[in-house]
């Protein structure tokens, strides 16, 4: 071909000189003949020059390829192809015209280069140089070049380039065509066309077929073909209408594929595209091929719906893991760490920056060793290759370990597999476990230690009526062999081992069902009493356990019952007697009390002088007299208001009582006596204590009785302090308080007897206090240490037990 083209090459020197000389000639002969020369001699010249350009033209469409030639100023290619000229057979320019970029241009040579000049091109020493870069090159510098052009389907275009003079030549000829007549060629070309543009299927029938849009652009960004998805996504009519607007599938496409272009690197990205009237998610694939670049967009939808989901199962499952109180470590197949929860670093107490690196397998155990908390080995290093190899010899079966670390902390560690090749580990602080399990087996000895010392006969029986447990007591109890008793046997096995003893079987099955029948209506607390075929009496119990068991007891209470009928034999007696003793002290005290008037009165005769004026010494004996008949009067109404409590004859005089305002008054009654004996009385009482419904007489005595008491045993100079406050539950507590000679320990529990004192007196007082107040239904309280002093609270409600009281009158108004 190199031979051929410099032929080509010289001729078309020649042919330009031949245009030349015949342009001056022209010129010659027209002057000539202005001024009237002889133009016969320049006509044939002219003539002869006109059968050299038809014979060079000739040459030209002799040429089975297309020669452009350039003969203006050179411009860099990316401002244009200029403007050349063309020349050719017409079947070259029928080949060629195929490879011609698609446009709007009606420049046929400028479409043929914008198609060829960035398809791959081989040249000479592997040069890849494409035919744009080297007609730059040759237009600037005058390089000449030889190259061809891989055509898509296969064929090849050859490419040769040369300066002639200040001209610039470019061969192009298809090698397809060499050695077919013109007329064939060219019609073999037009069927092609054809072919390509009516029938698809016979080039490109999968691609223009395939359901998501196809599309091809060229080294300039433009589109040159689509597929009937593509036409549909952008709402064209036909192919001619999305190449001649150049529609893009959006705003994107464009600037995504010149990307492409420009880096010859893959591009795919997910986003939202408008194809047809529906917004979906597209996966758009974009990848350089020779010539330009082919795009794909491929629904995607169903793909980001099904990866948003795993994205969220993967988050629910990690915060799920996250959540657990084992510690979770994940290794992929490369034996890095690719999860942990926060369980897993407390537990080792790993910083997070630690994980920043993703640490190994390896890493971790070296780590773990150095901070002692991996259990002891020998051999570590081989221990650690045996932990490695299970990355590559999985077997089929591994059990958990059990962790003991020299810290004292006891691991439980799960392994496994990932189906990708990776370890997952799970491993749990059981160290309380295994101490409660400890403790749990202790306990459980110790309880079956503490059945057997049992008196009692205990049974445990499962929910389908099977033992579990029982003691010797049982066994002893019922007259069994122990070795009869195994775990497991049946109630209906052991109720006829205990039939000799006890005859009802209606007896036996409702205890049965009570151990076997789920129903709450059934399963109650129950207990009774049964006498055996020995007398012997024995009373039992069944109670539902919280694990569906049930446990019977039974305990032999003959002797108990014989020792209980003399007890009340007994009580009855002493019952009897007390109430003689109540029945006497009550009449004792009422013939006291009728001596004791006129002792009395003719004492307060005497004191008032209506006898006769008494000297000193007389007065003296006279109120001796008096104060006797005091003590004496109340000791007898002390005696009477015992017996009445306890005949259960005391009623209240209910009414609102003011407990600053009684407390008060209390203290000025005993302040006479506590100045004559130098002792200091204190009220600790807020005003607004409070109102409470009581008995004020009553009450009055219970205090009037703890200060007599407190100014009995306390020294002169001593602390006497009477106090009350509200309670939370809406009552009122009252204390006194002394710093007196206080009570023993060992008397301070009879303090509340009847006729019980610990240092003299009727031993009344305290017992009247602790009778009255819990009539009232309150309490009573005593606090006291030898020679430090004594502290008596007693609680009274807001309301009074209305039992305790006579019936109050209610009035109601007629409506």
């Amino acid at each position: 071909m190199i031979s051929t083209l410099a032929e080509y090459q010289e001729l078309i020197v020649v042919a330009t000189v031949m245009m030349v000389a015949m342009f001056a000639i022209y010129a010659a002969l027209r002057t000539y003949n202005r001024f009237g020369g002889g133009g016969d001699i320049w006509k044939e010249r002219y003539a002869e020059l006109e059968r050299r350009m038809s014979k060079a033209d000739s040459i030209f469409g002799a040429y089975p390829g297309l020669i452009l030639i350039w003969d203006e100023k050179h411009k860099a290619t990316d401002q244009g192809w200029g403007k050349p000229k063309v020349y050719g057979s017409p079947a070259a320019l029928a080949s060629i015209q195929r490879f011609a970029e698609p446009g709007r241009s009606k420049n046929l040579a400028l479409r043929i280069l914008d198609g060829l000049a960035d398809l791959d091109a081989i040249g000479e020493n592997e040069n890849e140089m494409t035919l744009r870069k080297h007609l730059d090159v040759l237009r600037r510098n005058g390089n000449p070049f030889s190259i061809s052009i891989v055509l898509p389907e296969g064929n090849v275009i050859e490419a040769d380039g040369r300066a002639a003079g200040h001209q610039a030549v470019l061969w192009l000829e298809d090698a397809s065509i060499r050695g077919e007549d013109e007329r064939t060629a060219i019609s073999r070309f037009e069927t092609q066309k054809l072919l390509t543009q009516e029938d698809p299927v016979a080039f490109i029938d999968m691609l223009g077929r395939a359901p998501f849009p196809i599309w091809r652009m060229s080294s300039a960004g433009k589109l040159v073909w689509v597929n009937e998805a593509y036409i549909s996504a952008v709402g064209a009519d036909n192919m001619a209408d999305v190449l001649s607007g150049q529609i893009q599938l959006d705003k994107l496409a464009a600037e995504e594929a010149q990307g492409v272009l420009n880096t010859q690197s893959r591009l795919e990205n997910i986003r939202r595209v408008n194809i047809g009237r529906d917004m979906k998610s597209m996966l758009i694939s974009l990848f350089p091929i020779s010539g330009g670049a082919v795009g794909m967009a491929v629904d995607a939808s169903e793909t980001e719906d099904l990866r948003h989901a795993l994205k969220r199962h993967v988050q629910s499952h990690d915060e799920l893991l996250n959540n657990m109180d084992e510690a979770i470590v994940i290794f992929g197949a490369d034996q890095r760490m690719s999860f942990h929860n926060t369980a897993f670093a407390d537990l080792f107490s790993l910083e997070p920056g630690w994980f920043t690196t993703r640490p190994s397998h390896s890493e971790w155990l070296d780590l773990m060793r150095e901070r002692q908390l991996l259990p002891l080995q020998s051999d570590y290093k081989a221990w650690k290759a045996s932990e490695l190899a299970l990355y590559t010899d999985w077997p089929a079966e591994v059990p958990d370990e059990i962790w003991s670390l020299p810290e004292g902390k006891t691991l439980r560690l799960a392994r496994m597999r990932d189906p990708r090749g990776g370890i997952s580990l799970l491993l749990s602080d059981i160290t309380n476990t295994v101490t409660l399990q400890s403790q749990f087996n202790t306990l459980i000895n110790v309880q079956a230690a503490t059945l057997d010392k049992l008196s009692e006969g205990i049974a445990v029986f499962g929910p389908d009526g099977r033992m579990k447990l029982s003691n010797k007591a049982f066994a002893k109890l019922w007259e069994i062999e122990e070795s009869q008793l195994e775990q497991g046997i049946g109630f209906a096995d052991i109720a006829d081992k205990c039939l000799p003893l006890y005859h009802d079987k209606i007896f036996w099955n409702d205890l049965k069902a009570r151990a076997t029948d789920p129903n709450p209506d059934v399963r109650l607390h129950v207990d009774g009493e049964i006498k055996r075929s020995d007398d012997k009496i024995l009373t039992w119990l069944s109670r539902p356990l919280p694990d569906g068991a049930t446990l019977m007891a039974w305990q032999d209470v003959t002797s108990a019952r014989k020792a209980e009928a003399a007890l009340i034999e007994r009580a009855e007696a002493l019952e009897a007697a007390d109430r003689l003793k109540s029945e006497f002290v009550g009449h004792v005290s009422y013939q006291l009390r009728t001596p004791l008037t006129t002792i009395s009165g003719y004492a307060d005769f005497l004191q008032n002088n209506l006898a006769g004026e008494l000297s000193d010494k007389q007065s003296e004996y006279v109120f001796a007299i008096q104060t006797a008949s005091e003590d004496l009067k109340k000791t007898i109404d002390d005696i009477l208001d015992i017996a009445a409590i306890e005949a259960n004859v005391l009623d209240l005089e209910l009414g609102d009582v003011d407990i600053f305002e009684l407390l008060d008054q209390a203290l000025d009654y005993v302040a006479t006596k506590a100045e004559d004996t130098r002792k200091n009385l204190t009220l600790e009482c807020p005003e607004d204590v409070g109102v409470i419904r009581a008995d004020g007489r009553r009450l009055k005595q219970v205090i009037y009785n703890l200060l007599s008491n407190a100014l009995r045993f306390t020294k002169p100079g001593g602390n006497i302090i009477l106090g009350a406050k509200p309670s939370h539950n809406g009552g009122v507590q009252i204390w006194v308080r002394d710093d007196g000679v206080g009570i023993p320990s060992d008397r301070q529990p009879q303090v509340f007897e009847s006729f019980k004192s610990s240092r003299g007196g009727a031993g009344l007082g305290l017992a009247l206090v602790q009778r009255f107040v819990e009539r009232h239904g309150g309490w009573v309280e005593l606090e006291s240490e030898e020679g430090q002093g004594t502290y008596v609270t007693f609680y009274m409600p807001k309301e009074a037990a209305i039992d305790a009281a006579h019936p109050e009158f209610e009035f109601k108004v007629a409506e």
